[in-house]
């Protein structure tokens, strides 16, 4: 009996440690990946307000992993022509990062989204791009100061590159050198975004872009090929990315 006993405790503490924080935190990574890929968003969105909701005040890890929902999602909606619902959301994803940036743990990241949300507003309003441009690459380069070999550090660095035009500094080999790195970052496991978090998978799309417009077809071929083999539902590169290169340099 009593041995019988000690078998029940263990299962037990086994099963509140897998339906703990580390065990939701999976839950939802799986999740999110699954509305990422198949651009079914309507449970991230769902996801994140409960995140929200249920978040506990004080906690910098449950702050951040909501402010990097809203960020996901925000980018979802300016890819998709929602753009009243993106600057809703902007709106609210501001509140959380600045409360973030007041935490004595903030690192580089919440830096880094900064200077994203910053991108995000000035997609939504073009005119505003002289105003807010110095802001982003202020808040980007305080990201650098802290640490320069932070994944959404290089990640942002990257975007920032990519997207600028040429005349104004952008430079789509620069952005490629980034996001080759905040991949290997990932993919070595120094961070929590392992191949199957939508957080790498959109990187390493991104990464394929890169080595596409900088003429290094065989490499974007390569990394595209890889995501298939990861994301066989994603979306964006099944019904896009994929046949547009194929047309263009074949299989």
């Amino acid at each position: 009996m009593e041995r019988k006993n000690h078998l029940i405790l263990f299962s037990a503490i086994i099963f509140l440690l897998l339906s703990g924080p580390n065990g939701n935190s999976q839950n939802r990574d799986s999740l999110f990946f699954e509305c990422y890929t198949t651009t079914r968003m309507d449970k991230w969105k769902q996801t994140m307000k409960q995140m929200a909701r249920e978040r506990e005040k004080g906690n910098y890890q449950q702050l951040f992993d909501v402010t990097l929902a809203w960020y996901g999602y925000i980018g979802y909606c300016l890819g998709n022509d929602r753009e009243d619902e993106a600057e809703e959301y902007l709106e609210s994803g501001w509140d959380f990062l600045e409360d973030l940036l007041e935490m004595p743990e903030a690192d580089a990241a919440p830096y880094a989204i900064k200077s994203g949300f910053y991108g995000f507003e000035m997609a939504l309003a073009r005119y505003k791009t002289l105003i807010l441009g110095p802001k982003s690459v202020s808040a980007l380069k305080k990201a650098a100061e802290i640490d320069s070999t932070n994944v959404h550090y290089l990640v942002e660095k990257g975007n920032q590159m990519y997207y600028m035009p040429s005349l104004l500094g952008g430079d789509k080999a620069v952005a490629l050198h980034h996001y080759k790195h905040a991949i290997e970052k990932m993919e070595k496991e120094e961070t929590p975004y392992h191949r199957h978090h939508w957080f790498y998978i959109n990187t390493l799309i991104t990464l394929g872009l890169s080595y596409e417009k900088t003429d290094q077809i065989e490499m974007a071929r390569e990394t595209y090929l890889k995501i298939r083999r990861i994301a066989p539902q994603f979306k964006w590169l099944n019904e896009d990315v994929w046949p547009k290169f194929v047309e263009k340099y074949g299989k």
